[in-house]
């Protein structure tokens, strides 16, 4: 997997990916800051960082991207990690032991980005606070964090491809009740049937919302329309809701997502993390869990290998 560098990439108007980062770090009190945006299609990890010369060049020779969990896992958490859970597993212990003696930071915590289209992202941050202060601090700043995840998120998809170009047009109002309707992951044709277009006018509006962004893509067109102020970030990223273990492997198999103003989703992983602590995990019936959260019975008992009488461990995060 190669390693991308978006860091003087012009992730908005004002400053570069490195300067967001750095400007978060300042404005939080954290020691490093980093945002990777994961293409498993094209095998490529496309980053901007603040942490130390020496550790990116020791993580780039010694090709750790991929042994690094973080990345790996990248692709199949939705809930926040904390580094310290793997401080304790022999396979990546001396990883994790080698960033903090290059200055990293004592501590981190990385946070998971995804949206509709499937578009991974990982946004993490360090500190050298004491452990004590450290879990005060998140528990304060998570939610202000997992903003700044998402909208780095979004910026680095815009800037990956192609240079920025502020748009000169505005959008029609049909164009962007469409935008918005792409943006939470509806497909064109549902989107003929709920505003009454036929779907050759969907198809229009969307050539006509691409061209006035200036983009290639539809994901293009989302990430430059938050940064335009035509959408807002809150209205479609997932908002992690709780997870799934398998006890018989003790690894994660699945996340349930909300989506801004949709019903909750089931996310299957396909190699999710050993979770080392189950006592956070509560057992449920899969019938009455899957109806809590008005889901397909039968997508999650295929997800987790379960029948419907069996109980299934979760926790809400």
């Amino acid at each position: 997997m190669k390693i991308a560098d978006i860091g003087n990439s012009e992730l908005d108007f004002r400053q570069t990916g490195q300067a967001r980062l750095q400007e978060i770090c300042a404005r939080f009190g954290l020691e490093n800051a980093s945002y990777a945006h994961i293409d498993k299609h094209h095998n490529v990890v496309h980053g901007c960082t603040t942490f130390p010369e020496e550790w990116v060049r020791y993580y780039v020779d010694n090709d750790l991207v991929i042994a690094d969990p973080l990345i790996r896992f990248g692709a199949t958490m939705i809930a926040p990690i904390d580094w310290a859970v793997f401080d304790s597993q022999a396979d990546y212990a001396a990883l994790f032991e080698a960033a903090r003696k290059f200055g990293v930071g004592r501590n981190g915590l990385s946070i998971p980005v995804i949206n509709p289209f499937g578009e991974r992202g990982v946004f993490t941050v360090t500190s050298n606070s004491t452990r004590p202060e450290w879990d005060a601090l998140i528990a304060t700043i998570l939610p202000a964090l997992r903003h700044e995840a998402q909208v780095l998120h979004l910026l680095a998809l815009d800037v990956i491809e192609t240079v920025f170009n502020f748009p000169t047009d505005s959008l029609s109002g049909d164009e962007l009740d469409v935008l918005k309707m792409l943006a939470s992951g509806l497909i064109p044709s549902v989107i003929a049937r709920q505003t009454g277009h036929a779907s050759r006018t969907v198809d229009a509006l969307t050539a006509s919302i691409t061209t006035k962004l200036k983009s290639r893509t539809i994901e293009q067109a989302v990430a430059r329309a938050v940064s335009t102020g035509f959408l807002k970030w809150s209205d479609f990223f997932a908002d992690p809701v709780a997870e799934l273990v398998n006890m018989e492997s003790q690894r994660l198999c699945g996340g349930i997502v909300r989506w801004g103003g949709r019903s909750h989703e089931f996310i299957a992983f396909e190699d999710g993390r050993t979770v080392r602590n189950l006592e956070s995990f509560q057992s449920v019936q899969v019938e009455d869990f899957a109806i809590e959260y008005n889901l397909d019975i039968n997508e999650v008992l295929g997800a987790i290998g379960a029948d419907k009488k069996q109980l299934v461990w979760t926790r809400c995060i």
